[in-house]
Parts: structure tokens; C-alpha cells; sequence
């Protein structure tokens, strides 16, 4: 059974520049900002913004097994590492790979078509959905990021805009049984203002995407090697994208109560049915400001939408710190 996540949420980081260098220099900066904070799990392991492939290592700050590498290519590699790729990445866009057993600290062979990443590859993750950099990072575009113990959303806004992107590594699915199970989570070009419309903006499909697309999917090795797992409704009717009236099917205001509700993925194996879901991240009511929690008695905060609009939003993931 897999243990109940606590999200920490790091609000806005700040910005340097819209290069790639400059989106990984920010995020380790707003990342070492959290290293004295106990409500965070992980810290920079690594990190270079000098040459071709810019990457980001992350591990637990007890330095116990399992690395989150965000990756960045800007030159052509000499070879596609087999373990984490299907093909030539694009250039200049944002990659994110989990490993479960990665134990050292600085990657080898992402210019190579083979050979060990992190130490002991045993279970990593290909690539989630490419996100070009120049989309996600543009001129107002900020960092900002959802950690837990088993896992990290990356997440990059312009607080002005509903467009927020996002890629998530770790074992962030569970399946029919309650067992965690290894994932990453990449929606590529689609933004989460679209999350809990009555369009999927991870829609499925008979065709598997390959580890180097942009197009949005959650990749694990659940059942076996490299599988695939899309969104396995939308929300109809626009319950999950309404906002907050007497009206609104996710909220009480009168009470002081709100829902949410779990998102099921479909795969690609005929008959298997409905097995994984996304693990603490629901749908949920609007909001009128950024980053909005939900408090009980405390104020001990169990919800937070995953959005830095200033003005909030409707249709955007939460983060919960429950079993949905």
C-alpha cells in the first residue's frame, strides 16, 4: 500500500533569463532556497549550464537511492541513449526522467546511445513529453515546483497568463492495489488551464508516442518495460471547470466544504480497463488567486491548485495531501 504524500508547495521562483541555462540556473536556485526546510525532501545532486546537455540532478536530502534528472539538449547528441530515449531529442526543449535505484550524483552517457545514466539505472523512466523552452520559459515565465517524498512537479507560469506547464517524476501513479508505481508525467505543449476541461489535454491514443515527443502522456514500466497511460475521461459538463456559485458541484461555500476527485488513466493493453491513477493529483474547484490552498483546523493545508495566476483559475490541477 502506498504511503499518503505530503506536498510542499515553493511558490514563485525568482527569474534570470529565458535561456536554457537560465531556466536550470533558476530552478537550482529556487531549489537550494528550500534546502534548510524540512517540509522539502530533495535537493540539488548536480547540475550544468555550460555546454550541451544542461541538466539537473535531484535526490533525497537523505541521500538515499533514486535521482530525478531534467535534461536539455542544445546541440545534437552524438548518440541517443537508449535508456531514457527512442530516437534524436529536440533541441532546446525540457525532458524529465525518473530513476528509483539511481544512487550517484552526476550523470554519464547522455551523448551516448548506451551506458549507465545514474549509477544503477534498474527501473528509470524514458523521458517524459518534450516542452520547448522558449515556450515555457519565456520573457515573464517563472519557476516553481510541488515536492514529496516519492516525488517532484516542475512547473513553469507567467503569474499573468493561465498557461502553466508541467512535468512530474517520481512514482507518481498508484495502481488498482494502492502500490506506488514509477512514472513521469509530461503534458508537452498542452497547458493545465485545459486540465479539467471537456477536452483531454492528454487525450489518448492506439499510437505510442515515442520518448522524445511533445505529445502529452504518462510513461511507466508498470506490467512492462516503457508503457504508456493517457487521461481516461474528461470531465463533461464542465464540473471540474466551473467556477465557485451555489451552483458548483466541488464546493459548499455556505459549509466551508470542497471535493476533489481522482484522475484515471487508460493504457494501451486491450481489456486491462482502468488500473493506474494519478497519485494525489485530482481535480478540483476554481480559485480566484495564485497557488490557492485548502485548509482544515490548523490551518494544516490538504489542497493546493497547481496554477500561479494572480487572478486563480478554473480547470486546473490540485495537489492533495489525501488518497483521492
Amino acid at each position: 500500500m502506498s504511503a499518503t504524500l505530503t506536498w510542499a508547495s515553493s511558490g514563485a521562483g525568482t527569474k534570470t533569463g529565458t535561456t536554457v541555462a537560465a531556466l536550470i540556473a533558476d530552478l537550482v536556485t529556487l531549489i537550494n532556497s528550500k534546502s534548510g526546510d524540512a517540509s522539502f525532501s530533495w535537493e540539488v545532486a548536480s547540475s550544468n549550464t555550460a555546454s550541451s546537455p544542461n541538466y539537473l540532478v535531484l535526490k533525497r536530502k537523505d541521500g538515499s537511492a533514486g535521482r530525478i534528472l531534467l535534461v536539455v539538449w542544445t546541440s545534437s547528441p552524438a548518440g541517443n541513449n537508449a535508456a531514457i530515449l527512442d530516437g534524436a531529442p529536440s533541441l532546446n526543449s525540457l525532458y524529465g526522467a525518473w530513476f528509483p535505484s539511481g544512487n550517484v550524483d552526476t550523470p554519464s552517457n547522455l551523448t551516448a546511445s548506451s551506458g549507465t545514466i545514474l549509477g544503477n539505472d534498474s527501473g528509470c523512466t524514458k523521458v517524459w513529453a518534450s516542452m520547448t523552452v522558449a515556450s515555457i520559459y519565456g520573457t515573464s515565465g517563472r519557476p516553481f515546483y510541488f515536492d514529496s517524498a516519492e516525488g517532484v512537479l516542475f512547473c513553469f507560469q507567467n503569474p499573468a497568463t493561465p498557461n502553466c506547464y508541467m512535468g512530474g517524476a517520481g512514482d507518481l501513479v498508484v495502481d488498482s492495489a494502492d502500490n506506488a508505481q514509477a512514472a513521469v508525467i509530461g503534458y508537452g505543449a498542452s497547458t493545465l488551464a485545459g486540465f479539467g476541461g471537456t477536452s483531454a489535454i492528454m487525450a489518448w491514443s492506439a499510437t505510442k508516442p515515442s520518448a522524445t515527443s511533445s505529445t502529452a502522456c504518462v510513461r511507466t514500466n508498470y506490467g512492462a518495460a516503457d508503457r504508456v497511460y493517457f487521461s481516461a475521461w474528461t470531465p463533461g459538463g464542465a464540473w471540474a471547470s466551473s467556477a465557485v456559485s451555489s451552483t458548483d458541484i466541488l464546493t459548499d461555500t455556505a459549509n466551508s466544504k470542497a471535493w476533489f476527485v481522482p484522475v484515471q488513466l487508460l493504457g494501451q493493453t486491450k481489456g486491462e480497463g482502468f488500473v493506474l491513477k494519478l497519485r494525489q493529483i485530482g481535480f478540483g474547484p476554481g480559485t480566484k488567486g495564485p497557488l490557492t490552498p485548502y485548509n482544515t483546523t490548523g490551518p494544516t493545508v490538504q489542497a493546493r491548485q497547481i496554477n500561479l495566476a494572480t487572478t486563480g483559475g478554473t480547470g486546473f490541477p490540485w495537489a492533495v495531501n489525501f488518497k483521492l
